[in-house]
């Protein structure tokens, strides 16, 4: 007998089984009936203390990203950011200039990549630029640094953003970029090397100074420019010109925004000094840029895992808001991290990350590396919302164990947004099964 016949054989004599097994009288099924009554399906919330906390170090350069601006009337106080940005001489692609090389203008050209505020409305820039007479250092700058500028105004114009991602241009101080052309012109040392131009200008000071709010976000890199104009004649001997332009990007120069909250006037006034607790805020707070967190103590986890021995975590969820209200067209960040963090009120690195709780669905550590979980923003319940089960279960398990945990926004380096919620509008809740 072949295998073919063999298996249809086989085949026949189990359909038939379960045939005749289907003839007996069986029970009704499901969560209530006599097959499944010793396991009991329970849910439990978990008890939270919480405070907030203001970070030390929030990394503000190389990010692709500038926060420029001024805005009042939040919760969260009065906003206001500058932007610090070194140029590229790019002397290798100086042009050879003649007396007959007439200079006519220079500009600023640069690109806007997001707004604080992005209603139609409130959109107008008062954009101020003034050279920075101090050094930059190889450093990492964070928003609470800064640079010392000078008084002397470069460039400045009022431009009304119509849309993001184009290209808007400020007119330069004539005598100013003059001397650059001519000290390029004449062979001046000064513009022959990146050291020495640094010497002679450090860079650009960006500030935002008339009566419109809002913070804007200006790209760094080959996206700004300082661009001088100039002529030459025509070799034809028609008496006409050929316009010409020397380039100087910030490609490869460092640029960094200072980012400062004026909270006196809020209800969050007593939040004064970075990487201490303050639980007793009004309500719960988190704020990108600011380096504003909500603080998590879970270690009522330990008490739910020592009354329910032997029980399986089924669905471990976190879920805050709905939120409260917030400025028309000031969203708040899209999602949320939960990093971990100690006594310190730090956040950890790991690597080149920190460290953070593993998303559900991953076979790698509790710990995250490239996997962070994220809660994410409905707009219409406006709830943050995830599911932290694999970290529960290690918790309950005893695999992994950590208390202290930030809710921190995922655009921290790259936005001002924030949003405050009550304390009751914060759950954990376990689903759990056991036998009874």
């Amino acid at each position: 007998m072949n295998l073919l016949a063999k298996i249809r054989i086989y085949g026949a004599l189990i359909l038939g089984l379960i045939i005749f097994n289907s003839c007996e009288e069986k029970g009704d099924f499901g969560l209530g009936s006599d097959d499944v009554a010793p396991i009991e399906f329970q849910s439990e919330k978990i008890s939270l203390n919480t405070s907030v906390v203001w970070l030390d170090s929030i990394r503000s350069n190389n990010l692709g990203r500038m926060l420029v601006g001024e805005h009042s009337g939040s919760e969260f106080g009065e906003i206001s950011s500058t932007g610090y940005i070194g140029i590229d001489l790019n002397e290798s692609r100086h042009p050879s200039l003649d007396e007959e090389a007439v200079f006519d203008s220079a500009r600023i050209n640069f690109t806007l990549n997001s707004l604080y505020d992005t209603s139609a409305n409130n959109r107008e820039l008062n954009i101020r630029a003034y050279p920075i007479i101090e050094e930059f250092k190889d450093t990492t700058y964070i928003t609470r640094n800064s640079l010392q500028r000078s008084n002397q105004l470069i460039a400045s114009r009022d431009i009304q953003v119509e849309k993001l991602d184009s290209v808007y241009a400020i007119h330069v101080d004539q005598a100013w970029a003059s001397q650059i052309f001519e000290g390029i012109r004449s062979g001046d040392a000064t513009f022959d090397s990146q050291s020495a131009f640094d010497a002679f200008f450090r860079g650009f000071a960006l500030t935002h100074e008339g009566s419109s709010q809002n913070v804007f976000g200006i790209v760094p890199g080959a996206s700004f420019e300082l661009v001088l104009y100039y002529s030459v004649p025509l070799d034809d001997g028609s008496g006409g010109f050929s316009n010409r332009r020397i380039e100087m990007s910030s490609t490869g120069r460092p640029s960094f925004h200072n980012l400062t909250v004026d909270r006196s006037a809020t209800d969050f006034s007593v939040v004064q000094q970075t990487n201490i607790e303050y639980p007793t805020v009004p309500r719960l707070v988190v704020q990108s840029g600011a380096g504003i967190v909500t603080r998590l103590d879970l270690s009522d986890l330990e008490r739910f895992t020592n009354q329910n021995q032997g029980a399986i975590i089924n669905l471990s969820e976190i879920t805050i808001g709905p939120i409260n209200d917030l400025q028309e067209g000031v969203p708040p960040p899209p999602s949320l991290f939960l990093f971990i963090t100690d006594e310190r009120n730090t956040v950890i690195r790991d690597g080149t990350v920190f460290r953070a709780i593993q998303r559900d669905g991953e076979r790698i550590s509790v710990l995250a590396r490239d996997t962070p979980l994220q809660l994410i923003f409905d707009p219409d319940t406006r709830t943050y919302s995830g599911s932290m089960t694999k970290f529960t279960q290690a918790y309950f398990s005893d695999v992994f164990r950590r208390n202290e945990i930030f809710l921190y926004p995922s655009n921290m380096n790259l936005g001002a947004s924030g949003f405050s919620v009550n304390t009751s509008n914060l759950n954990i809740k376990i689903f759990y099964s056991q036998l009874k």
